[in-house]
């Protein structure tokens, strides 16, 4: 391993492909499910006060990009609420994105 400081903040410019999202899902996500993470039970306010409060993330349980095209979202079965170390859990792996119960499954084992 190399030792000693190396830079940091050069601009790159990038083109990439993004997948539009509806804010109004994610509100409703929010109204249906609340603010608390799925997998590990984060409360944002508990945790960080003012700061966190309604804060979470939204995780569409079936991935935009593996939409053939635009599709309709159920806020109620389609999005979950994930702090965001889960959710960056779930997608860390491109080829081998968990499901949240796979998650849930792995915190569980870690737990024991």
């Amino acid at each position: 391993m190399q030792e000693g400081r190396f830079v940091d903040g050069g601009i790159k410019y990038r083109y990439v492909k993004s997948y539009e999202r509806n804010p109004k899902n994610r509100l409703l996500a929010i109204k249906e499910h609340g603010v608390i993470c799925k997998a590990c039970g984060f409360d944002f306010e508990a945790v960080y006060g003012e700061r966190g409060k309604e804060y979470i993330e939204i995780h569409h349980i079936q991935q935009l990009s593996g939409l053939e095209e635009p599709a309709e979202i159920n806020p109620r079965t389609d999005l979950i609420p994930l702090c965001a170390n889960c959710h960056r859990m779930i997608h860390r792996k491109k080829d081998e994105v968990l499901t949240v119960e796979q998650l849930i499954e792995i915190l569980e084992g870690r737990r024991h």
